[in-house]
Protein backbone atom coordinates (compact mmCIF):
# COMPACT_ATOMS: atom_id res chain seq x y z
CA UNK A 1 0.00 0.00 0.00
CA UNK A 2 0.97 3.61 -0.90
CA UNK A 3 4.43 2.14 -3.15
CA UNK A 4 6.26 4.40 -4.48
CA UNK A 5 7.20 4.89 -8.27
CA UNK A 6 9.27 5.77 -10.36
CA UNK A 7 7.64 9.28 -10.76
CA UNK A 8 8.22 10.69 -7.47
CA UNK A 9 10.95 10.31 -4.68
CA UNK A 10 9.84 8.79 -1.35
CA UNK A 11 10.42 12.38 0.10
CA UNK A 12 8.32 14.11 -2.19
CA UNK A 13 5.52 11.35 -1.66
CA UNK A 14 6.16 11.94 2.16
CA UNK A 15 5.06 15.60 1.59
CA UNK A 16 1.92 14.87 -0.71
CA UNK A 17 0.60 12.49 2.19
CA UNK A 18 1.28 14.13 5.08
CA UNK A 19 -0.55 17.29 3.45
CA UNK A 20 -3.33 15.40 2.04
CA UNK A 21 -3.32 13.65 5.82
CA UNK A 22 -3.53 17.38 7.56
CA UNK A 23 -6.91 18.18 5.51
CA UNK A 24 -8.43 15.10 6.39
CA UNK A 25 -7.80 15.89 10.16
CA UNK A 26 -8.55 19.42 9.71
CA UNK A 27 -12.10 18.06 8.59
CA UNK A 28 -12.65 15.87 11.13
CA UNK A 29 -11.86 17.93 13.83
CA UNK A 30 -14.60 20.44 12.43
CA UNK A 31 -16.57 17.46 12.69
CA UNK A 32 -15.75 16.63 16.12
CA UNK A 33 -15.98 20.16 17.72
CA UNK A 34 -20.15 20.49 15.83
CA UNK A 35 -20.86 16.52 17.12
CA UNK A 36 -19.12 17.51 20.44
CA UNK A 37 -22.26 20.11 21.07
CA UNK A 38 -24.44 17.45 20.89
CA UNK A 39 -22.82 14.00 22.11
CA UNK A 40 -20.55 14.06 25.50
CA UNK A 41 -17.03 13.77 23.83
CA UNK A 42 -16.04 10.63 25.41
CA UNK A 43 -19.35 9.16 23.51
CA UNK A 44 -17.45 10.90 20.21
CA UNK A 45 -14.29 9.57 21.39
CA UNK A 46 -15.47 5.63 21.13
CA UNK A 47 -17.73 5.79 17.25
CA UNK A 48 -14.33 7.67 16.24
CA UNK A 49 -12.42 4.76 17.22
CA UNK A 50 -14.66 2.02 17.14
CA UNK A 51 -16.32 2.97 13.98
CA UNK A 52 -12.68 2.92 11.81
CA UNK A 53 -12.55 -0.71 12.60
CA UNK A 54 -15.86 -1.11 11.04
CA UNK A 55 -14.37 1.11 7.76
CA UNK A 56 -11.32 -1.49 7.50
CA UNK A 57 -13.24 -4.52 7.60
CA UNK A 58 -13.87 -4.79 3.80
CA UNK A 59 -10.31 -4.54 2.87
CA UNK A 60 -9.17 -6.83 6.32
CA UNK A 61 -11.60 -9.58 4.28
CA UNK A 62 -10.09 -8.19 0.72
CA UNK A 63 -6.49 -9.14 1.70
CA UNK A 64 -6.71 -11.40 4.67
CA UNK A 65 -6.51 -11.70 8.47
CA UNK A 66 -3.03 -11.58 8.02
CA UNK A 67 -2.72 -8.04 6.31
CA UNK A 68 -2.61 -7.10 10.50
CA UNK A 69 0.49 -8.99 11.19
CA UNK A 70 2.74 -7.09 13.70
CA UNK A 71 6.42 -6.84 14.63
CA UNK A 72 5.67 -6.02 18.12
CA UNK A 73 2.53 -6.33 20.14
CA UNK A 74 3.84 -4.74 22.87
CA UNK A 75 4.40 -1.54 20.79
CA UNK A 76 0.68 -1.75 19.94
CA UNK A 77 -0.90 -2.31 23.16
CA UNK A 78 1.38 0.80 24.60
CA UNK A 79 0.45 3.10 21.53
CA UNK A 80 -3.11 1.73 22.05
CA UNK A 81 -3.22 2.92 25.49
CA UNK A 82 -1.47 6.37 24.86
CA UNK A 83 -3.21 6.88 21.39
CA UNK A 84 -6.21 6.16 23.00
CA UNK A 85 -5.73 8.32 26.42
CA UNK A 86 -4.65 11.59 23.96
CA UNK A 87 -7.52 11.06 21.67
CA UNK A 88 -10.14 11.14 24.72
CA UNK A 89 -8.31 14.70 26.28
CA UNK A 90 -8.14 15.89 22.70
CA UNK A 91 -11.78 15.58 22.03
CA UNK A 92 -12.67 16.82 25.61
CA UNK A 93 -10.10 19.49 25.73
CA UNK A 94 -11.85 21.26 22.30
CA UNK A 95 -15.03 20.69 24.00
CA UNK A 96 -13.52 23.06 27.05
CA UNK A 97 -11.12 25.22 24.94
CA UNK A 98 -11.56 27.60 22.81
CA UNK A 99 -10.55 26.54 19.21
CA UNK A 100 -7.76 29.06 19.17
CA UNK A 101 -6.16 28.18 21.98
CA UNK A 102 -6.57 24.59 21.83
CA UNK A 103 -4.70 24.23 18.34
CA UNK A 104 -1.92 26.89 19.89
CA UNK A 105 -1.43 24.09 22.57
CA UNK A 106 -1.43 20.69 20.23
CA UNK A 107 0.86 22.75 17.82
CA UNK A 108 3.45 21.62 20.08
CA UNK A 109 3.66 18.23 19.22
CA UNK A 110 6.25 18.66 16.59
CA UNK A 111 8.19 20.33 19.27
CA UNK A 112 7.76 17.45 21.41
CA UNK A 113 8.09 15.38 18.76
CA UNK A 114 11.38 16.30 17.42
CA UNK A 115 12.98 16.34 21.27
CA UNK A 116 11.84 12.91 21.22
CA UNK A 117 12.84 11.50 18.35
CA UNK A 118 16.85 12.81 19.34
CA UNK A 119 16.76 11.23 22.52
CA UNK A 120 15.04 8.04 21.62
CA UNK A 121 15.33 7.52 17.75
CA UNK A 122 18.54 9.02 17.75
CA UNK A 123 17.80 11.43 14.20
CA UNK A 124 20.25 13.86 13.54
CA UNK A 125 18.12 17.77 13.82
CA UNK A 126 20.83 20.46 12.49
CA UNK A 127 20.74 24.02 14.01
CA UNK A 128 18.67 25.51 10.51
CA UNK A 129 15.85 22.95 11.09
CA UNK A 130 15.41 23.93 14.84
CA UNK A 131 15.35 27.64 13.84
CA UNK A 132 13.04 26.62 11.08
CA UNK A 133 10.79 24.34 13.69
CA UNK A 134 10.89 27.43 16.36
CA UNK A 135 10.06 29.73 13.28
CA UNK A 136 7.24 27.39 12.62
CA UNK A 137 6.24 27.19 15.74
CA UNK A 138 6.53 31.18 16.35
CA UNK A 139 4.40 31.71 13.21
CA UNK A 140 1.27 29.99 15.33
CA UNK A 141 1.51 32.10 17.72
CA UNK A 142 1.31 34.87 15.77
CA UNK A 143 -2.28 34.17 14.20
CA UNK A 144 -3.46 32.94 17.33
CA UNK A 145 -2.31 35.60 19.58
CA UNK A 146 -2.80 33.42 22.60
CA UNK A 147 -3.82 34.47 26.04
CA UNK A 148 -4.30 30.63 27.71
CA UNK A 149 -4.59 30.63 31.46
CA UNK A 150 -4.10 27.24 32.44
CA UNK A 151 -7.85 25.55 33.00
CA UNK A 152 -8.47 21.76 33.07
CA UNK A 153 -8.86 21.83 29.41
CA UNK A 154 -5.74 23.45 28.83
CA UNK A 155 -4.17 19.96 30.92
CA UNK A 156 -5.87 17.64 28.73
CA UNK A 157 -4.82 19.16 25.94
CA UNK A 158 -1.14 19.60 27.08
CA UNK A 159 -1.22 15.76 27.95
CA UNK A 160 -2.88 14.87 24.28
CA UNK A 161 0.45 16.41 22.64
CA UNK A 162 2.28 14.74 24.86
CA UNK A 163 0.74 11.23 24.42
CA UNK A 164 0.57 12.16 20.40
CA UNK A 165 4.42 13.06 20.05
CA UNK A 166 4.83 9.25 21.68
CA UNK A 167 2.20 7.85 19.79
CA UNK A 168 4.45 8.98 16.91
CA UNK A 169 7.59 8.08 17.36
CA UNK A 170 6.23 4.26 18.32
CA UNK A 171 4.53 4.55 15.04
CA UNK A 172 7.50 5.65 13.22
CA UNK A 173 9.09 2.34 14.62
CA UNK A 174 6.38 0.13 13.95
CA UNK A 175 6.41 1.54 10.42
CA UNK A 176 10.06 0.13 9.63
CA UNK A 177 8.44 -3.71 9.41
CA UNK A 178 4.75 -3.19 10.08
CA UNK A 179 1.90 -2.28 6.70
CA UNK A 180 -0.28 1.47 7.04
CA UNK A 181 -3.25 -0.81 7.25
CA UNK A 182 -2.02 -2.85 10.72
CA UNK A 183 -1.07 0.23 12.43
CA UNK A 184 -4.06 2.18 11.63
CA UNK A 185 -6.38 -0.27 12.33
CA UNK A 186 -4.59 -1.24 16.00
CA UNK A 187 -4.34 2.27 16.87
CA UNK A 188 -8.22 2.02 16.86
CA UNK A 189 -8.47 -1.67 18.27
CA UNK A 190 -6.49 -0.17 21.28
CA UNK A 191 -8.75 3.51 21.84
CA UNK A 192 -12.30 1.48 21.72
CA UNK A 193 -11.85 0.02 25.57
CA UNK A 194 -10.81 3.44 26.86
CA UNK A 195 -13.64 5.21 24.92
CA UNK A 196 -15.99 2.80 25.67
CA UNK A 197 -15.74 2.66 29.36
CA UNK A 198 -15.50 6.65 29.72
CA UNK A 199 -18.33 6.29 27.51
CA UNK A 200 -20.73 4.33 29.37
CA UNK A 201 -20.32 7.15 32.11
CA UNK A 202 -22.57 9.42 29.88
CA UNK A 203 -23.85 7.25 27.09
CA UNK A 204 -26.47 8.61 24.76
CA UNK A 205 -26.94 6.84 21.71
CA UNK A 206 -26.55 9.01 19.01
CA UNK A 207 -29.54 9.68 15.79
CA UNK A 208 -29.20 8.71 12.16
CA UNK A 209 -27.94 12.08 11.41
CA UNK A 210 -25.40 11.94 14.82
CA UNK A 211 -24.52 8.76 13.32
CA UNK A 212 -23.80 10.00 9.36
CA UNK A 213 -21.16 12.43 11.26
CA UNK A 214 -19.87 10.36 13.09
CA UNK A 215 -19.56 7.89 9.73
CA UNK A 216 -17.66 11.07 8.02
CA UNK A 217 -15.10 11.91 11.18
CA UNK A 218 -13.90 7.58 11.06
CA UNK A 219 -13.66 8.16 7.94
CA UNK A 220 -11.65 11.27 7.61
CA UNK A 221 -9.65 10.32 10.47
CA UNK A 222 -8.81 7.30 9.10
CA UNK A 223 -7.93 8.59 5.82
CA UNK A 224 -5.50 11.29 7.48
CA UNK A 225 -3.93 8.85 10.18
CA UNK A 226 -3.05 6.40 7.01
CA UNK A 227 -1.37 8.89 4.80
CA UNK A 228 0.69 10.30 8.14
CA UNK A 229 1.74 6.62 8.58
CA UNK A 230 2.63 6.92 4.64
CA UNK A 231 4.36 9.80 5.03
CA UNK A 232 6.49 8.07 8.15
CA UNK A 233 7.51 5.52 6.09
CA UNK A 234 9.21 8.15 4.09
CA UNK A 235 10.48 10.45 6.55
CA UNK A 236 12.44 11.29 9.21
CA UNK A 237 9.95 12.48 12.43
CA UNK A 238 11.62 15.41 12.29
CA UNK A 239 11.35 16.03 8.73
CA UNK A 240 7.46 15.13 9.08
CA UNK A 241 5.67 16.40 12.23
CA UNK A 242 7.18 20.57 10.80
CA UNK A 243 5.08 19.89 7.97
CA UNK A 244 1.82 19.47 10.75
CA UNK A 245 1.95 23.38 11.04
CA UNK A 246 0.32 23.88 7.85
CA UNK A 247 -3.21 22.99 9.13
CA UNK A 248 -3.52 25.85 10.22
CA UNK A 249 -3.65 27.03 6.87
CA UNK A 250 -6.52 24.36 6.24
CA UNK A 251 -8.10 25.30 9.58
CA UNK A 252 -8.40 28.81 8.52
CA UNK A 253 -9.59 28.75 5.42
CA UNK A 254 -12.15 26.29 6.78
CA UNK A 255 -13.37 28.66 9.25
CA UNK A 256 -14.06 31.26 7.12
CA UNK A 257 -16.06 29.07 4.61
CA UNK A 258 -18.72 27.25 7.37
CA UNK A 259 -18.06 29.71 9.81
CA UNK A 260 -17.00 33.19 8.71
CA UNK A 261 -14.13 33.46 10.35
CA UNK A 262 -12.44 36.26 8.19
CA UNK A 263 -8.39 35.48 7.89
CA UNK A 264 -6.73 38.43 10.27
CA UNK A 265 -3.57 40.54 9.48
CA UNK A 266 -2.19 38.00 11.88
CA UNK A 267 -2.70 35.20 9.69
CA UNK A 268 -1.11 36.18 6.70
CA UNK A 269 2.16 36.78 8.77
CA UNK A 270 1.91 34.01 10.53
CA UNK A 271 0.95 31.63 7.44
CA UNK A 272 4.33 33.23 5.65
CA UNK A 273 6.50 32.47 8.48
CA UNK A 274 4.61 28.38 9.06
CA UNK A 275 4.86 27.95 4.70
CA UNK A 276 8.75 29.30 4.74
CA UNK A 277 9.75 27.53 7.78
CA UNK A 278 7.97 23.74 6.58
CA UNK A 279 9.36 24.41 2.93
CA UNK A 280 12.59 25.68 4.38
CA UNK A 281 13.01 22.42 6.16
CA UNK A 282 11.51 20.50 3.09
CA UNK A 283 14.02 21.98 0.77
CA UNK A 284 17.18 20.82 3.20
CA UNK A 285 15.97 17.52 3.60
CA UNK A 286 15.56 16.65 0.13
CA UNK A 287 19.05 18.38 -0.85
CA UNK A 288 20.92 16.14 1.87
CA UNK A 289 18.78 12.90 0.29
CA UNK A 290 20.15 13.27 -2.96
CA UNK A 291 23.93 14.30 -1.83
CA UNK A 292 23.79 10.73 0.52
CA UNK A 293 26.10 8.05 -1.20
Amino acid sequence: MFTHTRFASPLALAVLFMLTGGVSVTFMQAGVKVMSEELHPFVVTFFRAFLVIIILLPVIFRSGVSVLATSSVKLQVIRGLVGGSGMVCVFTGLSLVPLAEATTLLFTVPIFTTVMSVLFLTEKVGIRRWLAIIAGFAGTLVIMRPDISVSFGHLLLIYAALAWALSVLIAKKLTQKDNVLSITFWQAAGSVPIAFILGLTVWDWPSVYQLFWLFGIAGLGTIGHMMFYAALQRGDVSFIMPLDYLRIIWSAGLGYLLFGDMPTFQLFIGGAMIIGATSFISYREMRVSTHKP
